[in-house]
Formats: structure tokens, C-alpha cells, sequence
């Protein structure tokens, strides 16, 4: 049986997929799904950029709204295994909790790790704090690949930040921004943060990952945010250094 690619453009997760079994647990008995086969990858890549009138997807069969609480989380392996040209990993560190804080971005390109990013130091942040502000800035960069037709998946170990930029800011922005128990925390953060996933969200997924389990990426970013923390570095700049893995790796983690 010849190879399928699948396009999941509204599901429990977006991308693409290749096979069906993985497909169908992100659109089954999830309402509005969209979906859609392709004969080859760069069909698929393409349908996935840019939704044509050809490509617009089939709503799945029994549909009802996804209940669960939190996004799901990634292996390794999966990551390993997801399609996608460009991989950003993001992280937050902070010393102690509040405190001194900072931020650390990590991007792959076909699987090899490209660019090192890290700063936003803050003398009184929080670990959500620099968790958003690596949030903020992976999308940012995915913005940048997307420009240049690059498929793109985001990285985080946050599940806090994560479902405040793509899950529970579209909830408060509704409602004002505000929420029934009081203020939101990390407003300042979250809002331009989340209008600009509103504006990428069909073209990159952000995916929930285990922090310090030995996954390459989020290791790589977790070091750039303590080399934040620990050059008190405010703006967020390219890591200068040479890009070798190892002797990142033996920097001191968060």
C-alpha cells in the first residue's frame, strides 16, 4: 500500500501525519475537525501552509467537543518523528522562585540544531514569567520560517504557559480579560503572546514536552536560560558560541 500523508488542520493537534491511527485520534468525535489525505509530503506540506479550495478538510463522523484538561504531552520519540522542517524548543529558568529569571530558545532545521537564543533577564521574575517570554519569542521565530514556507513546531515544557497563550487567553479575551477569580497574572505577557499565535495558528502547532527527561532540544533551551540568568542578559540574542551540543549540554541546567 503506497505511503499517505495527513493533514489535521483543526483537531486536537495540528500537522501532519503519517498514519492513520495517529490522524484519527486527533479528529475523532472532535467537533469541527478538519482533515484530509495527500498521495505525497510536499502535497501535504503545501495543503498544510495554505489551505486551498481543494484542500478544505472533512468534518469527522459523531462529532463532540474534546474534554481534555491539558495538552498532551510528547515523547522524544514523537518529536523525533514529526514532520516538520523546523523544530524551536522553548524554556524558562528561575533562580530562586521568584526571582532572577531568564529565557532560552533552541531551533532545529531538519534535525540538527541551528541556533542557540537566550536573555530577558529579569532580577524579579517568576518561572511563568520566563516561560511566556520563551513562548513569546519561539512564535515569534516561527513567524520568521513560516515567511519562508517552512513547515514549524514549537517545544515547551510549560503546560501553564502554554494553555494561557493558545487555550485560556482566547476565554479572556472574550470576557475582557478578566476571569471570575480575579486579575490574570502575567497579563502584559500573555496578550501579545497569544494575538500572535492567533495569527499563526493554523500554520504551527505548540506542543507539550517533559522537561530535564534527556530530550536534546528542551535540554539545549533549559541551558540558554540559566546562560540568561547568569550573564544578566536583557535582550534576547543570538548564542554567539560555537553550536556544539555537547559542550552546551555540560553548562550548568536549571
Amino acid at each position: 500500500m503506497a505511503q499517505k500523508f495527513y493533514v489535521v488542520w483543526e483537531g486536537r493537534e495540528r500537522g501532519i501525519f503519517t498514519d492513520w491511527d495517529r490522524c484519527k485520534a486527533q479528529i475523532d468525535r472532535f467537533t469541527g475537525a478538519r482533515y484530509k489525505s495527500f498521495k505525497t509530503r510536499a502535497e501535504a506540506e503545501a495543503a498544510f501552509r495554505g489551505p486551498s479550495e481543494a484542500s478544505i478538510g472533512k468534518a469527522a463522523p459523531a462529532a463532540r467537543k474534546f474534554s481534555g484538561k491539558g495538552p498532551r504531552t510528547y515523547t522524544a520519540a514523537e518529536v523525533a518523528d514529526l514532520p516538520m522542517q523546523v523544530k524551536i524548543f522553548a524554556d524558562g529558568g528561575c533562580e530562586p522562585n521568584p526571582g532572577h529569571a531568564g529565557s532560552g530558545v533552541a531551533v532545529y532545521r531538519e534535525g540538527v540544531v541551528t541556533e542557540l537564543w537566550y536573555g530577558l533577564y529579569n532580577p524579579r521574575g517568576t518561572n511563568n514569567t520566563a516561560e511566556l517570554n520563551a513562548l513569546h519569542q519561539a512564535l515569534l521565530m516561527a513567524g520568521r520560517e513560516i515567511e519562508q514556507k517552512a513547515t514549524v513546531a514549537i517545544f515547551c515544557d510549560s503546560k501553564y504557559a502554554i494553555q494561557c497563550v493558545t487555550q485560556w487567553a482566547a476565554g479572556w479575551e472574550k470576557k475582557g480579560w478578566k476571569k471570575p477569580g480575579g486579575d490574570i497574572k502575567n497579563l502584559d505577557l500573555i496578550q501579545p503572546a497569544h494575538a500572535l499565535y492567533t495569527q499563526l495558528k493554523k500554520s504551527v502547532q505548540v506542543l507539550h514536552v517533559n522537561g530535564h527527561t534527556g530530550l536534546e532540544g528542551n535540554e539545549l533551551a533549559d541551558r540558554m536560560s540559566i546562560h540568561a540568568i547568569e550573564a544578566k542578559a536583557t535582550d534576547f540574542a543570538r548564542f554567539e558560541a560555537s553550536v556544539d551540543p555537547e559542550a552546551i549540554l555540560a553548562m550548568r541546567k536549571g
